[in-house]
């Protein structure tokens, strides 16, 4: 079995949210066809104002370890919230790809499939539209979040973990170790020392306000209350990454092998907030669109005809 799998497995007996995904190829009995999952704003009912929705969030999503697919199989996914469905494509281990979400605390993740015409008319194409894929709560002061989804193994289960990870919580230059095994951790960061307790999230007392090379170590006290060391590494920090940092353990393994690490790091060029992503989501101005359509495009000096820019990397 693939060992990252069988972390991820590890990692996954030790959550208690567990939902079933519904798969839009499910058989039903004669006669019966599946229930679709309405998007808010193609309901025939009005959408709501903004701000007056029960959660407004920055919200990023990602998977643990993308899910096996069968051949031809895709697997399109959105989130569900007052104003419709938005769609979304999480990467792996990655929080890129926020979302501004706005909608009831309990976010539903909604996958795209076919469900026969409801008319019955014979010939009759199938019709595109959402179902319930899997869910997850948000805090009442999440105003940024990130959710991890966990692909059950062999299964069509889904499961999921978030947290919240505002700003003033989770600032720019910090270092947050989660700790998903069952042992306590004792944690050194340029000469900080701190405790990771089992199944929690600790941040390190060491927030970076420049680049520096940090020694970082992981130990553990054993059974006769003697330290061991299981993990030590110099970490290039700076102040423009924040940085998770996931420790899994499998018992089972021998001692060299029994902790594996995974990062997840963010740079601040790619931080998006509520507001941020109000701003871009907000329709321009009627009169700065026609002033956009008005002013001649200037050509730089010696610029040949059909030359494109190209983006900053």
């Amino acid at each position: 079995m693939n060992f990252r799998k069988l972390l991820a497995g590890l990692l996954l007996a030790a959550f208690t949210l567990t939902v079933s995904a519904d798969e839009p190829a499910a058989k039903k009995p004669a006669g019966e066809t599946p229930e679709p999952k309405k998007p808010a704003a193609a309901a025939g009912g009005k959408a709501k104002a903004r701000g007056q929705s029960e959660r407004s969030c920055a919200l990023t999503i990602t998977w643990w370890e993308q899910p096996t697919l069968g051949e031809g199989e895709i697997l399109e996914l959105g989130v569900q919230g007052d104003n419709g469905v938005t769609p979304i494509a999480p990467p792996s281990m990655s929080p890129s790809g926020t979302i501004l979400y706005e909608g009831p605390a309990t976010v539903a993740i909604v996958r795209k499939g076919t469900m026969p015409d409801p008319s019955g008319k014979a010939g009759a194409a199938p019709i595109e539209t959402w179902f319930p894929f899997v869910n997850f709560n948000l805090g009442p002061d999440d105003r940024e979040a990130l959710a991890i989804l966990f692909s059950v193994d062999g299964t069509r289960k889904v499961m999921t973990r978030s947290f919240n990870i505002n700003l003033e919580n989770f600032p720019f230059g910090a270092f947050h170790v989660y700790n998903f095994s069952k042992t306590k951790l004792l944690c050194s960061m340029g000469g900080k020392v701190f405790f990771a307790e089992p199944g929690k999230r600790t941040p390190s007392p060491t927030i970076m306000t420049k680049r520096e090379v940090v020694n970082f170590f992981l130990g553990i006290n054993d059974a006769d209350g003697t330290q061991k060391l299981i993990f030590r590494a110099p970490l290039l920090l700076n102040e423009k990454i924040r940085r998770l940092y996931f420790v899994l353990e499998n018992p089972g393994a021998e001692p060299e092998n029994r902790f594996t690490t995974y990062t997840m790091m963010q740079h601040v060029a790619g931080h998006l907030t509520v507001e941020s992503l109000k701003n871009q989501n907000a329709p321009k101005p009627a009169d700065d669109v026609e002033k956009v359509a008005q002013t001649p495009s200037k050509k730089a000096e010696g610029a040949s005809e059909g030359a494109t820019k190209t983006k900053a990397q």
